[in-house]
């Protein structure tokens, strides 16, 4: 599953032919012109950004001379300051008497060159309080661009440019001086050596550098000249091509959310500029949009360092010490809550991200005039408390309606009301004054985190509960109050109350993108190395993302890859791991998991390769089911497969004892590692409709009985990676197989609860006994009728199942019935069982060449299949052994054969 990041469709690169005097949209990549025919330039939604060669030349060898000239006056100025400041201290020195024992000190004050240094100190400071304010009105920040419709990119292809719509924006006002300088530095003739930029920019400038190291990887001498990464694949380039590098460095810069375009936006105009870097980064498993995320990654970094009087930083109105006074306190209420405004003023993260339509309309609804009741509904962790830390921040940052300016979110902590109540009507006289002191506020937005706890149900009771003090209050929407809860207990306990459910609009919270779920982890990466001691590559972060949506489907994004990037830095820690990668994330879920989610290695591809082999040793007679099944789970641990349906879904049919239960048992064995995984439903006991709650757990008004047996759905939820196994289908009710329908197709079930359970890293077995006769007679018939077999039985298969149900099966597969020859290969495999346990006791077995053949000659019974011949064995052959150890006539030490007598 490849993680689909925020950069695309936000820019397209476009190409003037100016002979033809023509425009186009480049669609090769990222040319390189060499001549002044062709110029190359940048759109995006709303702007046209371009540089031209005469401008290029000014930047290259003009610039950076008044940049150092700039440099040198502001040395001069700083050190003419110094004098100042201590003429200044002598001054004032001299009034407090100080000075009146050292004359030499009160002579040079009075020397006319004292005052002279005096005035040109001065001068420097107003010269450079001058340059200061100069610079910062002449700063120039690049702007936040959008995706680019795609009725807009159509237009372009068909219609062509139309360039009044667009903004034009001069390139050269965007570089930064540090770009400037390292553009400058490799520059000579008209030239620029664009192989020793990129070797300098890798090896010695800190930014790049972070910029790699973050990304998992290294790039040195060795690996560029492996590569084919030199300074014959990457020429010196003149103005024309400097042109194209410098629109490429700005639609970085862009996508990055930069404010200038720096060094780094360089290295990754120059990476994708040239194919032989991109093949070095492809080889590391790493590409540019990682690259970009460690820089966005970066300016969150430098925004966090930002200090608090720092003046790039925005300032937000706060609101005077009187607001507080006109709008009033809440002294009972501080007891038992937590102010949210206030949590967030003491961090420079972003919340809210990825919830930005659902924060809009809770704005809407918070700032109507009355019903301004909200309810957040949405599953486990997609992020209802993100909306409200989101919100909280907007109102901190003054970027709300008027309606919201200075409110103050407050948190209503039940467990703090109950441990301050002696009883129940203390805690009615506390939440009485509580809601009294909100509606005189005016000021305060209360915020209810899982509100079902203050509704009852009807198994409560109806008086003294919190829900009951506050309905009052929540209809008459005396303030405002936001709620949130899951969809579940939504049902559970707003559906019945009408009164309780009208006053609030519900607000739908959905599961965030992947892109804005590694945002999330990104925000992470600070707290996490501090607790942790480690370094996280982003790979890591993209792979708990990619994992989190695979696999770990009982909670959504982004709380699943929260849980998924601290497992693994926390497994790390153990593990004396220090610097986090793809792979070190993939080993911790899979070791939390029980499942294989790592690259494959040599040993494991043996196993693959070799897994027919060896079910093949331990399932006798079914080479046709068994190669099915190990070209489907070679498959599945390829990861080609479909990942929205089960691992694989087939049905058995054959008599008893053909070996159906058991090569669902070994296939679990051999592909999840581990013995006994396996969940086994009956389906004759599914053979009335109201046994589905068998299968979708209790619903409401269930009895406690019902509420308390344990469903496939909580099964399922407890063991995800497993092997089902549906015992007789056919004889299941038919609304009951209808349900095999939605867990073929979309691989997933819901409950009668609302939860939806994933069944796509299960191994879906249905076996059915359907056409056993027909089977059965045909042992007796040539080998040429097993075929004909066969097609009757599937006849006699589709009479009983439904074709929709049949059709969703990836292999429907005939089990032969055994003749003898497969009866002596299983009486082999049981006595090597009966070998191994008894040698676990010192006692060694032995048994001549004819015994298997003659215990399957006398346990035959073809109506049942193997079935018979284990019983014989246990109790002819181990009922012997039992008895001789018992009577200790065998030992440990000794050996024992089995006779033939014993086979009677």
């Amino acid at each position: 599953m490849e993680l689909e990041f925020g950069s695309k469709q936000k820019t397209l690169i476009g190409i003037h032919h100016k002979e033809k005097n023509s425009f186009s949209v480049s669609k090769k990549g990222y040319p390189v012109p060499t001549d002044e025919n062709q110029s190359i330039f940048l759109l995006t939604r709303d702007h046209f950004f371009s540089i031209t060669t005469p401008q290029i030349s000014y930047l290259l060898y003009s610039n950076p001379k008044y940049e150092k000239f700039e440099k040198i006056k502001s040395i001069i100025s700083n050190i003419l300051i110094v004098p100042g400041v201590l003429i200044t201290t002598a001054y004032i020195l001299k009034f407090t008497s100080l000075l009146d024992n050292f004359p030499l000190i009160l002579s040079l004050l009075n020397n006319p060159f004292t005052n002279f240094l005096f005035g040109i100190s001065i001068f420097s400071i107003l010269l450079l309080w001058h340059e200061f304010y100069s610079d910062r009105d002449q700063q120039m920040q690049l702007p936040l661009i959008k995706k680019i419709p795609q009725r807009d990119i159509d237009e372009i292809n068909t219609v062509g440019f139309k360039f009044g719509r667009y903004s034009n924006i001069d390139i050269a006002k965007y570089i930064s001086s540090e770009t400037i300088q390292l553009l400058s530095d490799f520059t000579l003739n008209g030239e620029f050596d664009i192989y020793h930029c990129f070797k300098i920019l890798t090896d010695e400038t800190f930014e790049v550098q972070q910029i790699v190291r973050r990304g998992g990887i290294s790039i040195d001498n060795e690996k560029l000249e492996n590569s084919d990464v030199n300074s014959d694949t990457l020429p010196k380039i003149n103005l024309s091509s400097i042109r194209a590098l410098l629109v490429y460095a700005v639609e970085e810069a862009l996508l990055t959310e930069s404010k200038m375009v720096n060094p780094e936006h360089i290295f990754l105009a120059i990476s994708k500029m040239y194919p032989q870097i991109i093949k070095m980064f492809q080889k590391e498993n790493i590409n540019l949009d990682i690259f970009r995320e460690v820089v966005k990654f970066q300016n969150f970094l430098n925004r966090r360092k930002a200090k608090y009087l720092d003046p790039d930083q925005p300032y937000y109105r706060k609101g005077g010490i009187g607001k507080q006074i006109i709008y009033g306190y809440t002294f009972i209420l501080s007891h038992f809550s937590k102010e949210i405004n206030k949590k967030i003023a003491e961090t420079n993260d972003i919340f809210g991200i990825g919830h930005d339509e659902e924060v809009e309309n809770l704005v809407s609804v918070l700032g109507k005039v009355t019903n301004k009741n909200a309810l957040l509904i949405g599953e486990p962790g997609v992020g209802k408390s993100s909306i409200i830390l989101g919100l909280a921040q907007r109102i901190n940052k003054g970027d709300v309606p008027i309606q919201l300016k200075d409110k103050r979110i407050i948190e209503l902590d039940i467990n703090a009301l109950i441990a301050h109540s002696q009883n129940a009507s203390s805690m009615e006289e506390l939440m009485i004054k509580a809601m009294t002191e909100l509606s005189k506020a005016g000021n305060t937005i209360l915020y209810i985190d899982e509100i079902q706890q203050i509704v009852p149900t009807k198994a409560q009771e109806s008086g003294h509960t919190i829900a009951g003090m506050m309905l009052p209050y929540i209809l008459n929407s005396k303030f405002p109050i936001i709620g949130s809860i899951n969809y579940s207990d939504y049902k559970k306990y707003f559906y019945s109350n009408e009164s309780l459910r009208q006053s609030f609009t519900n607000i739908e919270t959905k599961e965030i993108s992947a892109a804005d779920a590694l945002t999330i982890l990104e925000s992470k990466i600070p707290s996490l190395e501090s607790n942790f001691n480690c370094f996280i590559t982003f790979p890591a972060l993209v792979s708990a993302v990619e994992i989190s949506q695979r696999y770990i489907k009982e909670r959504k994004l982004p709380s699943s890859a929260v849980q998924t990037i601290e497992a693994a830095c926390s497994w790390a820690q153990a593990n004396g791991i220090q610097k986090i990668t793809s792979e070190h994330v993939s080993k911790a879920i899979s070791l939390q998991k029980n499942i294989n989610i790592t690259e494959i290695n040599q040993e494991e591809s043996n196993k693959l390769i070799k897994l027919e082999e060896n079910i093949k040793s331990r399932v006798i007679g079914q080479d046709e089911a068994v190669t099915v099944i190990s070209e489907a789970l070679r498959r599945a641990r390829a990861d080609i497969r479909n990942p929205n349906k089960p691992i694989g879904s087939f049905l058995f049919i054959g008599p008893t004892g053909v070996g159906k239960t058991y090569l669902a048992k070994v296939v679990g064995e051999e592909y999840f590692g581990v013995e006994d995984t396996i969940i086994r439903l009956d389906m004759s006991e599914y053979q009335e409709i109201s046994s589905i709650n068998k299968f979708l757990g209790s619903s409401e008004g269930d009895s406690i009985l019902s509420q308390t047996e344990i469903s496939l759905i909580d099964r399922i939820k407890r063991s995800p990676h497993t092997v089902v196994l549906f015992d007789e289908i056919e004889k299941a009710h038919p609304d009951i197989l209808n349900l095999f329908l939605q867990i073929f197709d979309e691989g997933r079930l819901t409950s009668n609860q609302g939860d939806t359970v994933d069944f796509t890293h299960a191994i879906i077995v249905c076996t059915s006994n359907i056409g056993s006769k027909i089977l059965l007679d045909s042992l007796s018939e040539p080998n040429v009728m097993w075929e004909e077999a066969k097609e009757r039985v599937l006849l006699e298969l589709r009479q009983v199942l439904k074709p929709e149900l049949l059709n969703r099966f990836d292999d429907i597969i005939v089990f032969q019935p055994h003749d003898m020859s497969n009866l002596s290969k299983i009486a082999v495999l049981e006595l090597n069982q009966l070998a191994k346990r008894l040698a676990e006791k010192e006692i060694t077995l032995k048994w001549t060449q004819q015994i298997p053949m003659l215990i399957a000659n006398k346990a035959n019974d073809p109506g049942n299949g193997a079935r018979p011949l284990k019983r014989y064995i246990q109790d002819n052959v181990e009922g012997q052994i039992a008895k001789a150890i018992i009577e200790q006539t065998l030992k440990p030490g000794e050996e024992v054969e089995i006779k033939e007598s014993w086979i009677v």
